[in-house]
């Protein structure tokens, strides 16, 4: 499932929380927030998220996140975590630098600050006979899931990341892993795995040189995972404590938060799309029926409305409506690709909230390669690295694969907002919803409809009040009922 990956450039404002959250999901996250504001002073950034101060907003974000990256460290035990990676190496001493015991605690924070994520940091451990693994720890942030989430989608990255060692893809080996329990020595969920060579990928940086070398292998990558199908649609999940192979996958629910029902029901696992996507746009839509989402509630329910429409269309131009279905990375704006200083790919890493897809969205441009201007502004047109790309595979003799990246922007615009990111305003909301309109719509519904506003008003009077509650409750909000007609 793909979400909003690429942030068109805009003017920053501090995020607005909603706690107006009612399914068992959302309160158990709004329980949580309200619990880390209650009981931990280190989390009073969060009450400058209503201030119009972005600078004094994002300062107090940085410490807080300074503070509970300092207060996870000191959870671990250096020692048990040391023995850990022994034993999984046939107890070849280690030690862990930056946790070293001779270092101040803002020290540890600095050191480990550079191997940081936006939801993970990783630490060195450096064995005696020179080798280097990485331990990828979750940070310790209240605004992440609640545990049951956390562990649901921890375990479903170290399945996809075996998943990949049966593929000739490269990515990091996984040593050894275990989630936090009360029987946990460490302390905290962790894994052990490969440290790979290389640099993370500037896509943007890249001249066009390095770009072409990058995306030959890129098909590489592609041409790989499709010899690897997956039976169903979902996420990953380690089977029974066994290793993910070809012969053991074990699909589970979705792996990305706003696919969760409640802390332990993730939507998923599927047999078709048809039943997957109709599932997750209900899910939004019900989000903003609960309150847990705020934005544009009227207007986004419509776009769910119209995808569920299209949905159809969508599925008429798969090769796979029931499967199979393949690896799809979840967050490919290019930073996920390690490369060497020739530009050799040496590894492919972040598969958290990696997701089995169809095959026409699985091999459709990373997003990377979009021109994201122009796809915010609501153009479907590709830009040329991602015509290159589809050019490459046709070199290749593979016009099907060639298809679907000149074909995959009408399934990157249906699943675009869908699982997070939903526009908060209408400068933000139109234009990619035009874009979407424009790629299930006929010509002659485009030349009859001038405007969004138009087409609006078009399908208030065509659902309103005909059978969706739903609707006409979001309609009774907005006080749109006694204007249907008139402009909405």
């Amino acid at each position: 499932m793909r979400q909003a990956l690429l942030r068109r450039p805009r003017t920053i404002r501090p995020p607005r929380l909603s706690l107006k959250c009612k399914s068992g999901f959302a309160r158990s996250l709004s329980s949580s927030l309200r619990s880390a504001i209650r009981l931990n002073t280190d989390i009073s950034w969060i009450l400058c998220v209503q201030d119009d101060n972005p600078k004094a907003y994002y300062a107090a974000y940085d410490a807080a996140k300074r503070s509970h990256l300092t207060n996870l460290l000191a959870r671990i035990n250096v020692t048990a975590l040391e023995q850990a990676a022994s034993r999984a190496r046939n107890r070849i001493p280690c030690s862990i630098p930056a946790l070293s015991k001779h270092l101040e605690p803002s020290t540890r924070a600095d050191l480990v600050s550079r191997q940081c994520g936006g939801q993970n940091c990783h630490l060195d451990v450096e064995f005696a006979d020179g080798a280097t693994w990485l331990a990828r720890v979750r940070l310790n942030d209240p605004l992440l899931p609640p545990p049951a989430v956390q562990s649901h989608i921890f375990l479903s990255e170290v399945a996809a990341l075996q998943f990949l060692e049966t593929t000739g893809v490269s990515a990091p080996r996984v040593y050894a892993y275990e989630l936090g329990s009360p029987d946990n020595a460490v302390g905290i969920s962790y894994v052990l795995m490969e440290k790979l060579g290389g640099k993370q990928l500037d896509w943007s940086g890249a001249v066009t040189e390095q770009r072409t070398r990058v995306m030959e292998q890129l098909a590489d990558v592609y041409l790989e995972l499709e010899k690897h199908p997956i039976p169903l649609k979902g996420s990953l999940i380690p089977a029974s404590g066994r290793p993910v192979t070809d012969e053991l996958i074990n699909v589970g629910g979705f792996a990305q938060t706003p696919c969760f029902i409640s802390p332990d029901h993730a939507l998923g696992p599927f047999q078709a799309l048809e039943a997957a996507y109709a599932a997750i746009v209900h899910q939004q839509q019900d989000m903003l029926i609960n309150q847990e989402v705020s934005s544009l509630p009227l207007d986004n329910y419509l776009a769910f409305l119209r995808r569920l429409e299209a949905l159809p269309e969508l599925l008429a131009g798969s090769t796979s409506p029931a499967g199979p279905f393949y690896l799809k990375h979840y967050d490919d704006k290019g930073d996920h690709i390690l490369v060497d200083d020739e530009y050799n790919i040496t590894g492919i890493i972040d598969w958290e909230f990696a997701s089995a897809e169809a095959k026409e969205l699985a091999f459709s441009s990373p997003g990377m390669m979009w021109p994201v201007g122009d796809f915010y502004d609501g153009s479907n047109a590709l830009a040329e690295d991602e015509e290159q790309l589809a050019a490459i595979f046709e070199q290749r003799g593979r016009g099907d694969m060639a298809a679907m990246v000149r074909g995959g922007r009408r399934w990157q615009r249906y699943l675009f907002f869908l699982g997070g990111g939903i526009a908060a305003d209408m400068a933000e909301f139109e234009p990619p919803f035009q874009g979407l309109w424009k790629s299930f719509s006929g010509e002659r519904e485009q030349t009859s409809v001038s405007s969004y506003q138009e087409w609006k008003k078009g399908v208030l009077v065509r659902f309103g009040g005909k059978g969706d509650s739903n609707l006409d409750v979001l309609i009774g909000r907005n006080g749109a009922k006694g204007r249907i007609t008139s402009d909405v």
